[in-house]
């Protein structure tokens, strides 16, 4: 089925209708949806365009922003479209609305449906940005796109999610898309420039629930991300998923896409607007590229999260309602606990309950203990000494870079004003003297989710729960049952598989090495000891259908493992083991800090293994996984995505069962095109030195 099909049919979600929702008070900032995918002909339109977007801010003045991001065209549709998309394509977007979200149109699709997608490069062509420069371990290439979606089980193939395709903008000389084919052993399919036709096909049996998409293209996919380039990317199935349960297709659906719009001016000036730049993005990097000038140093870039492009953005909620969230978090690297507390301090009232039907698009299937409440899994606060269901809740708690979470959010039934926040930056405040002392850290797993106040650079959104204006009427308080929740599609489990390994067949360790190891970056960021090398062939080979145990740790910082194509189910965290498997496309590994280190951007982990224990060595997670259906090239990577643009990637090989790998090994170049810099200064970066 096509997209013209899919789109074509309505979302499956009611919400506060009519006299209702006219009687509740406005509300400074309520949170505005993204709009859906524009199409033409039956073809869904994504282009990307340079634009200065407006950031609403419910608490205090808006923020003006220069970005390269995806406009969405408003709720234009037929001629209306077309005539905006003839409209010329370099600068900050003529003839286009001036209420455009800083966050990309949302995509819905139904498992068997064919994503038929256009997508366009509006950007211009610019040397200094890196566009004409090929590196595997250094930040490059800001203007050069491609389309991921994000967890699907789809080909990477081709018109596929191929994110080893290059989408240069229509300007790009002939000479840069030459070197692009070069860079590629020739293969110029990979090269295109102007626009690209994606067919993208999705399983008859997918599993349904929120999903995303986003550029990613090596070398830049932090700054992309950082100028709100990504878009919720929904399966629904109201035969087999989440959308057949009745409380589902009853409730208000909010899709968030929790942002880090990383802009700031350079030092000692006063930019308006705000511009999301290489050096606001990757602050160790030199950003020096052959053919523009050396650029300064930024000033404090914004470290605040937004949520579809809006500041301090509002829920309103009636008191008892029940809300369908569809959460994606989109950042760079923040890691978001989604717990949603009183904003006064002291408040004892009872915060909104989140209960959590899907993670990573797949629902969350568990036995019920005898006696227990059939009700999806609640979230609670973090737990700091979890056994196999505390490590489950920490595990959904904590929302990091590329995670989702399906939640249905019981309002309390008094009104109330409750905050989302993202923690303060961990940091080691005792100094370890040995290995019998404990490392004290700031904030500690007790500090999370308690009641405000909440500074304004850690509020992401507020929840104001309001007294319904008389009976409650069509608005609706039902949630589903896990009886119900086990009973949807979801993949197969590996738990029992027949080959499942007794110790990890696959392992990868994440770290940073220096100039001495990756001279021509300058040092870079590694997956066990290797930085990214899109030009030796495969790093890693899986066979199709070969059940894996893998082992994935930090060597130092903190990470988000990603692999395309194929879900996993986690384990084991640490020493602890998961009471039920968790499915996931992303998963957090936790820091390891040396004695006295303060190279922990997030603290604790999700066992808080360093609690009592003196060395934090780390969680090593284990998961397991098979790759199934699609042969090729995809990737594995960090998604905090300045991490895998200084090279924390591996190139991953999917083969059939005795057949040889395909992707040879061919010329390495790290240079720029003719007539676009060789010879000229190449970029180093100290990102590696985190």
């Amino acid at each position: 089925m096509s997209i013209l099909a899919l789109l074509g049919r309505q979302a499956v979600t009611v919400g506060i209708v009519g006299g209702l929702m006219a009687a509740l008070p406005a509300v400074a900032g309520e949170l505005i949806q993204p709009a859906p995918m524009p199409m033409v002909d039956g073809v869904a339109h994504l282009e990307a365009r340079p634009q200065i977007f407006t950031l609403p801010n419910g608490d205090g003045a808006s923020v003006p922003v220069q970005v390269n991001a995806f406009v969405s065209f408003g709720d234009l549709r037929g001629a209306a479209l077309k005539s905006a998309m003839a409209a010329p394509k370099r600068g900050p977007g003529p003839a286009l609305p001036t209420n455009e979200l800083l966050a990309g149109p949302t995509l819905r699709a139904h498992p068997g449906d064919t994503l038929d997608i256009l997508f366009t490069n509006g950007l211009p062509f610019q040397v200094d940005q890196g566009d004409a420069a090929m590196f595997n371990a250094v930040p490059h290439g800001f203007d050069v796109l491609n389309l991921h979606t994000h967890g699907l089980h789809v080909s990477p193939q081709k018109d596929s999610d191929n994110v080893l395709l290059n989408l240069y903008p229509a300007g790009t000389p002939d000479s840069v898309l030459a070197l692009c084919a070069q860079h590629a052993g020739g293969d110029t399919s990979l090269c295109h420039k102007g626009e690209f036709h994606y067919h993208i096909k999705i399983p008859d049996q997918h599993p349904a629930g929120t999903y995303w998409y986003h550029p990613h293209k090596h070398g830049a996919v932090a700054l992309q991300l950082a100028s709100g380039m990504s878009g919720a990317l929904i399966i629904q199935d109201e035969k087999n998923g989440i959308d057949s349960l009745p409380a589902v297709r009853s409730a208000t659906e909010k899709v968030m896409l929790l942002q880090s719009i990383e802009y700031g001016p350079p030092a000692n000036a006063q930019a308006i607007p705000q511009q999301v730049t290489c050096k606001s993005v990757y602050p160790f990097a030199s950003c020096d590229y052959a053919g523009g000038p050396k650029p300064p140093p930024v000033n404090n870039p914004n470290a605040k999260l937004s949520v579809n492009g809006q500041l301090n953005p509002t829920v309103t909620m009636v008191a008892g309602e029940v809300q369908l969230w569809r959460v994606v978090n989109t950042t760079v690297g923040a890691v978001v606990p989604m717990c949603l507390v009183p904003q006064d301090k002291g408040d004892t009232a009872p915060s909104p309950a989140a209960y959590v039907l899907a993670a990573d698009g797949v629902p969350v299937q568990r036995p019920l203990a005898e006696g227990e409440e059939d009700l999806p899994l609640r979230l609670g606060p973090p737990v700091p000494k979890p056994d196999g269901k505390g490590v489950i809740n920490n595990e959904l708690l904590f929302l990091a870079p590329g995670q989702r979470l399906d939640l249905m959010v019981k309002a309390p039934t008094k009104p109330g004003r409750y905050v989302l926040a993202q923690p303060a930056l961990g940091k080691v405040v005792e100094r370890q003297q040995s290995s019998e002392a404990p490392l004290v850290r700031f904030p500690g797993m007790d500090a999370l989710c308690q009641p405000g106040p909440v500074p304004d650079a850690q509020r992401v959104l507020i929840v104001e729960v309001v007294a319904p204006p008389g009976p409650l009427g069509p608005v609706s308080t039902a949630l589903p049952t896990q009886t119900a929740l086990n009973r949807l599609y979801a993949p197969a489990t590996l738990v029992k598989a027949p080959d499942r390994p007794t110790s990890p067949t696959q392992g990868v360790v994440f770290g940073f090495t220096s100039g001495t190891y990756a001279e021509s970056a300058g040092g870079a960021s590694v997956v066990n000891g290797r930085p990214f090398n899109g030009d030796g062939g495969p790093q890693r080979i899986l066979t199709l259908g070969q059940t894996n145990l893998w082992g994935v740790m930090s060597a130092a910082d903190t990470h988000m493992f990603h692999i395309h194509t194929n879900s996993f189910q986690v384990v084991r965290r640490g020493t602890v083991d998961y009471a039920f498997p968790i499915w996931r496309d992303t998963a957090l590994i936790n820091c390891a800090p040396a004695v006295g280190g303060s190279n922990c951007t997030f603290p604790g982990g999700l066992t808080n293994v360093d609690a009592n224990t003196g060395f934090n060595y780390g969680e090593v997670v284990q998961f397991l996984s098979q790759a199934l259906d699609y042969t090729g090239a995809i990737v594995m990577h960090c998604h905090n995505t300045s991490h895998e643009d200084n090279g924390m990637m591996e190139l991953v090989e999917m083969v059939a069962p005795g057949k040889a790998p395909t992707i040879l090994p061919h010329h390495h170049h790290e240079q720029a095109a003719e007539g676009y810099g060789v010879g000229g200064p190449r970029p180093t970066t100290g990102l590696a030195q985190h």
